[in-house]
């Protein structure tokens, strides 16, 4: 859902059948204008990532032995250094073209978040670098599968100060309110510093669960859901929908259907509202099958 924003910066990826071993790979990627958010339209490298993500992580030789943590924190990292070479910077023109020709495009200055998961027949791994978030509904209740990666947070605070950064309002150098993303390379220049120790990273935090009997379903979204909502709240509201669905409208049990009802929930009524439910929202619900 665009909502009340000029442009959708959002992308997702939904594949249900990765490949042969019966995985499904799923991501959300919130993209953003890292300087000067009236300026630069962010869609572009989260268009970008939706492209070649599935393609970078299957070609991985961590992936093709079964280590999906590793190849998952390997996918973001090479997916952060794919857009700074001359293919990658090509492939951005492109796209900044087809969704923006008035525009000139600066690569440095615009980012995506992005939360991807795999689900392999008895395991949850998720990837998560930015304030998207993965939330398991475990016999009801709502278990964070990642971590929002905000200024406030402590660990987040310290790297950005040791990189010579400071927080102002909760932002990066007052202006960027997450601490981890694709791109936004003006935060990434620091020459004294790894590429993990830069005020802004694109390494994820990795978290594996194993899938169990209580489990009912995952929601993968981006912080504009998570600004209207808390985790429990959302667990809460899919639950009745689907109780809701199953029972009353059996004929229109779908999960579109229900998350389409969840937006226009988190969607402010009124147009002067530019956070709080004015934000894209883009939402994916998972639901498990036990035999």
């Amino acid at each position: 859902m665009q909502g009340w924003r000029t442009a959708m910066e959002d992308s997702h990826i939904c594949i249900p059948n990765f490949d042969d071993d019966n995985i499904s790979l799923f991501g959300v990627f919130d993209g953003h204008g890292g300087m000067d958010l009236m300026k630069f339209i962010g869609a572009d490298i989260a268009v970008y990532t939706k492209r070649n993500f599935p393609s970078i992580l299957k070609s991985l030789p961590s992936f093709k032995a079964k280590d999906y943590k590793t190849a998952l924190t390997e996918s973001f990292l090479e997916i952060d250094r794919l857009i700074q070479s001359e293919e990658g910077k090509l492939e951005l023109n492109e796209i900044h073209a087809e969704l923006n020709s008035k525009s000139s495009l600066n690569i440095d200055s615009i980012g995506c978040t992005a939360c991807a998961v795999l689900i392999t027949s008895d395991g949850i791994i998720v990837a998560n670098s930015g304030d998207s978030r993965c939330v398991l509904c475990k016999s009801g209740v709502a278990i964070d599968l990642s971590e929002d990666h905000k200024p406030e947070v402590e660990s987040e605070r310290a790297r950005i100060e040791l990189a010579g950064g400071f927080v102002e309002d909760n932002r990066v150098n007052g202006v960027v309110s997450l601490t981890r993303a694709l791109g936004d390379f003006h935060y990434k220049k620091n020459l004294q510093r790894s590429i993990h120790e830069q005020l802004i990273i694109a390494k994820p935090d990795v978290r594996v669960e194993k899938i169990e009997e209580g489990d009912e379903f995952i929601i993968l979204a981006c912080d504009g859901i998570w600004d209207c909502m808390a985790s429990q709240r959302a667990v809460d509201y899919i639950r009745e929908q689907i109780a809701k669905y199953q029972f009353i409208k059996p004929k229109d049990a779908k999960l579109s259907n229900i998350i389409e009802n969840l937006l226009d929930k988190s969607i402010s009524s009124n147009i002067k509202a530019n956070s709080i439910g004015g934000d894209n929202m883009t939402c994916i619900v998972v639901r498990f099958k036990h035999s």
